[in-house]
């Protein structure tokens, strides 16, 4: 069992913070929400353009990232298709074993 003698926590333990009531406090939280209320669409991107930018400059780059992946995929298949057509014209060997 801890028994060290501990000036700090005892001055913690005894802190007790009793800041002054405010008056105003409601009429001052409902002004605000009045005054947020009233932002229009445009004020409001105008106001968070660098976020909105940045969103956007994400999402034209993962789709612009996807759309290679892809491609590059479809270029593969399609390559591999015309090679088997290429092979199966030119070789009738070939052709015997790739049907079935």
């Amino acid at each position: 069992m801890n028994t060290t003698h501990d000036p700090l926590s005892e001055t913690l333990h005894g802190w007790r913070v009793t800041p002054p009531p405010n008056p105003n406090f409601r009429q001052d939280v409902w002004s605000r929400i009045a005054k947020q209320s009233g932002v229009t669409w445009p004020t409001y991107l105008r106001t968070h353009m660098a976020a909105w930018s940045m969103a956007a400059v994400v999402v034209v780059g993962a789709a612009g990232f996807t759309g290679g992946a892809l491609a590059k995929s479809q270029a593969r298949a399609d390559r591999e298709a015309i090679v088997v057509t290429y092979l199966v014209d030119l070789d009738p060997r070939v052709q015997a074993l790739l049907k079935p």
